[in-house]
């Protein structure tokens, strides 16, 4: 294949969110859709015939096409491992929906058969390409806040869409709300903080049901942050909300939205630290909200200089939509670059959802 040649990629997985998908990717130079696979016919049809494209009933159909070499796997996490393996025996890349699989056994037998096969197997996870992930990583490594001592998620995602008898809720299919879901913070988390262990974790299922719709887990990072998760799917759609607090030394940071849109920085610092990061956040408005005139205070044991309380905000966009496919279109292109140049130094690779995996499974098997 020249380093020119336009990629041909196959959906396997006909849902809304493989269309989503699919529409954003046709923006992108150098891929193409080429067909659609799924065991639902109906669904197959209908997404194949809306990008005109070939629509198979059974994902063997699709390995078999000499014009697909990307398969982007987008079904139920059960099925993750059976298929990607499948592909990679088939010479084909994939980009696999979180989660990795169900299990880490699993993911490890998914990533055997990519390295045998010489493709790749990365995790969609759209975070990590995303410009307040990194502002965040930015703030973070800079130390103008001091260290990062706790960490708090709340995700509190609609289930208005999730009926009792959806995929979801069977745990068997869709490994539980860690798995299935958690693994995209489990990975945002190791890259703002670095690598940590869950040292506790909980689940509650809904009354009267077996729908285990909130858990919780603590991570301890080597670092020593501490990170709290409160990950559930417990409300009604206009409620859905993901909001994250980082606890600094000497302030917080706050970011709003499961794809983030926005943070707020609230802290005291000298003059100096408040110009630092009006310079790693351009754009940002930042608010003098008092003057401390050059105060010395006592903070984890060290003496602080401290000239001002400020809050920044920094919200470079507000279209949850475009920033999801542009997220979406980014990883792709990252992948591509690498499948052309093995040098080119992906941002998401096959460590990364193993590792992610790896923290989810180990909350559900605490949790239980």
């Amino acid at each position: 294949m020249s380093e020119t040649h336009t990629l041909g990629l196959g959906l396997i997985g006909c849902g809304a969110f493989g269309a989503f998908c699919l529409e954003a990717f046709k923006k992108l130079d150098g891929i193409e859709p080429t067909a659609v696979a799924d065991v639902v016919a109906d669904a197959a049809d209908r997404l194949g015939k809306q990008f005109d494209v070939p629509a198979h009933h059974d994902p063997a159909e699709l390995f078999a096409r000499d014009d697909v070499h990307i398969v982007h796997i987008a079904t139920p996490p059960s099925t993750h491992c059976e298929l990607a393996v499948a592909a990679a025996k088939a010479g084909k890349h994939v980009l696999c929906e979180k989660p990795l699989a169900t299990s880490v056994a699993d993911g490890d037998a998914i990533l055997a058969a990519a390295a045998k096969g010489g493709t790749i197997a990365p995790v969609n996870f759209v975070l990590r390409y995303n410009l307040i992930t990194d502002a965040v990583k930015a703030v973070i490594d800079s130390g103008v806040l001091g260290k990062v001592l706790g960490a708090r998620l709340t995700n509190c995602a609609a289930d208005s869409n999730l009926p009792p008898k959806h995929w979801f809720w069977n745990r068997e299919l869709s490994g539980g709300i860690f798995i299935e879901h958690g693994t995209h913070f489990f990975d945002m988390y190791r890259y703002w903080l670095g690598p940590g262990e869950v040292i506790d974790a909980h689940a509650e299922t809904r009354e009267g049901t077996d729908q285990q719709d909130r858990v919780m887990c603590t991570v301890r990072h080597d670092s020593g942050a501490v990170a709290s998760y409160y990950h559930a799917f417990d409300q009604i759609s206009p409620m859905d909300r993901t909001d994250h607090r980082l606890v600094c030394e000497l302030g917080d940071i706050l970011i709003d939205g499961w794809i983030p849109l926005s943070m707020t920085i609230d802290a005291a610092l000298d003059n100096e630290g408040a110009d630092k990061l009006a310079e790693i956040l351009p754009g940002g408005n930042l608010q003098t909200l008092e003057a401390l005139r050059g105060l010395s205070i006592m903070g984890r044991g060290q003496r602080r200089k401290v000239e001002r309380k400020i809050r920044l905000t920094y919200e470079p966009w507000v279209d949850k939509q475009a920033v999801y496919a542009n997220s979406v279109c980014d990883l792709m292109t990252d992948q591509i670059a690498f499948i052309r140049d093995p040098s080119h130094p992906r941002r998401i690779a096959e460590d990364n959802g193993r590792l992610s995996l790896a923290d989810a499974c180990r909350a559900t098997e605490m949790a239980s």
